[in-house]
Formats: C-alpha cells, structure tokens, sequence
C-alpha cells in the first residue's frame, strides 16, 4: 500500500525557490515574499541546529558558513566568467561579491539573490546572542528589545543600509516556532492560508496595492517592503504546521536542491538572454528546463561533495 503524499519540509523550500525563478521569469512579485518566508523558515531551523550544538559558538558560525559560502563563491565565480549578469562586472566587483558580508547594502551582487545570503551570515552570528538573551530576560524585555531593533532595522533601511533587523519579525518567528515547540492546530493552518489569498486578492484587485503582486507597480518602498512582511507573518501557521511534517528522501532531496537552484536560476536567465536574445518568452519554458538541469548538475558535482567534506570535518571535530 502506498504512502499518502504529504507536503513536508523540504517540498516547502523547493516550491519557494521556485517562487523566486517565477519571479524573475515574469511580471509577477513574488521573490521576496518567497524569501521572507525562507528567512522565516531559517529561524526554525537555525535554532534547532544551535540548540542541539555541542561543540562552542565558534564551530557552530563556522560550521553554517561552510554550508552557504563555498557553494555560493563557486556558483559566483562561474557566474561572472561566463558573463552571466546584467552589466560587465569590474575584477573588483567579483572580490566584492566574495566577501558575502554587507553585500545587500553595497553593489557587486554578481548572481542578483545575493544580498539574502548576507542576511542570512548575520543572522548565524546573532543567533548566539538571541539565544543569551531569551535565557537571560524576561519576555517583557525581549519583547521591547526586539521592536527597538526592528524600529532601527526600519530607519536604516530608509538610508538604504538593509540588515538583519529590518527582517527580524520573519526571523524570531521562526525561532518562536522552535522554542515555544508551537504545532497550530489544523483549523489554524487553514485560516492562516485562507487569510494569505484572501490578502493576496486584495493586492490584486486594489490599484494601490498592486505593487506588492505585480513588478509593474513595485516601488521598493518601505510600505511595500513592510506590505510583503505583513503578507507572510499570515503564514506563520502554515509554516508552523510544515515544518512538523514528517519529511522522506525525496522531500530532503528537494530540499536541498532549492538551494543550488535558488543561487543558479538568474544568471543562468541572464546568460540566456545574453546568447539568445531572440527567444523572448517563447524561451521561457526553455529557460525552465536549462535551469533545472543547471541546478541539478551544481547540486549533485558540486553542493553534495563540498557538503559531504563539512560533514566529515564536524564528525572529526565532535567532542567526545
């Protein structure tokens, strides 16, 4: 008897990656809810990580560096030798990207997802101090801390300096999630979608929120930017809920693969419109395919041997 399908973990993180290809394929602005919902999911799955790390603070940020740099200076490397980016990057601008701190407030983002990544660096070096913190105080101040730093998250994201504290709302909810050991109840999970589209018809229907749906109308704005915040805090049930879910080989294999294809699938769209101008959107499903494959290729010559090494080297390193 086969096994009921469920939709687990790793399927989740597939799908919005997938998300941020449609994105860039389209007129549609669905990237960066996509991504906050990624930050959110790294809130949860960060700090179970932390709370099950037995071998100091240092080895666990170094141990999560190695999971997202290498890959990432590979995939950048190739990316920029081939060209694949929108203007011709300078020799400088490739160091620039290298140095994957800081990128999101600075130009150099050779692969055009890049400055998430920065985001996500500062949060494994918050992570540690957070978790002081909800040891230390009490919920009135952690609560009062946490509006302080979104607050200057907000002021300097208006002088264009993007940090880890304009995102932390998605962030400590998904660290909520982990330390309140928080499983919302079915009818929960189905308003928490229900209350998502319903949002979402609302954008598409109301001319002065359309910007947060469609690239047309998008201005980069703080009330957009807050806009797709607010549009995934009324998910946090449904990720709640996934990421309980029991998760099988398939599902961490595509897991994993969101990865390779969340850092792949631009240049690889930038190339082809680079070399093949002429296809328009008729070569967008072309497009689909190429970047499969790409992602597929990277994932499995590339992300799964250097992962293998960090694995070995933390197994070497384990305390007794």
């Amino acid at each position: 008897m086969s096994r009921p399908w469920r939709f687990g973990p790793g399927l989740l993180r597939f799908l919005l990656a997938a998300l941020v290809v449609v994105s860039h394929l389209s007129s549609l602005n669905v990237g960066r809810p996509a991504v906050l919902l990624f930050f959110m999911l790294s809130g949860y799955w960060v700090s179970r990580l932390l709370a099950g790390w037995q071998a100091g603070v240092p080895s666990f940020i170094a141990s999560r560096t190695l999971r997202v740099w290498p890959l990432y200076a590979v995939v950048t490397v190739l990316a920029w030798l081939l060209h694949a980016h929108a203007e011709a990057e300078r020799p400088e601008s490739l160091w620039s990207a290298l140095i994957l701190l800081g990128l999101a407030a600075r130009p150099g983002d050779v692969l055009g997802v890049s400055w998430s990544l920065d985001i996500e660096m500062q949060f494994y070096l918050a992570i540690p101090l957070i978790a002081l913190a909800v040891q230390r105080f009490k919920p009135v101040l952690l609560l009062v801390g946490a509006a302080v730093a979104f607050g200057l998250g907000i002021w300097l994201f208006t002088l264009r300096v993007p940090t880890l504290l304009f995102y932390l709302p998605a962030f400590l909810a998904g660290f909520a999630f982990y330390h309140l050991r928080w499983q919302p109840a079915p009818g929960l999970v189905r308003a928490s979608l229900i209350a998502a589209l319903g949002f979402g018809l609302l954008v598409a229907v109301v001319p002065a929120w359309n910007g947060l749906l469609f690239k047309s109308a998008f201005t980069d704005s703080m009330a957009g930017n807050l806009g797709h915040m607010a549009w995934v805090l009324l998910l946090a049930p449904l990720v709640a809920w996934n990421i309980n879910q029991p998760s099988d080989r398939l599902d961490r294999w595509l897991g994993d693969l969101s990865f390779p294809l969340y850092l792949v699938h631009l240049p690889v769209v930038r190339l082809m419109g680079e070399t093949m101008p002429a296809m328009g959107d008729a070569g967008k499903p072309v497009a689909v395919g190429v970047i499969m494959l790409a992602s597929i290729a990277v994932f499995m010559g590339i992300d799964r041997p250097l992962e293998a090494r960090r694995q070995r080297l933390w197994r070497r390193s384990k305390p007794a």
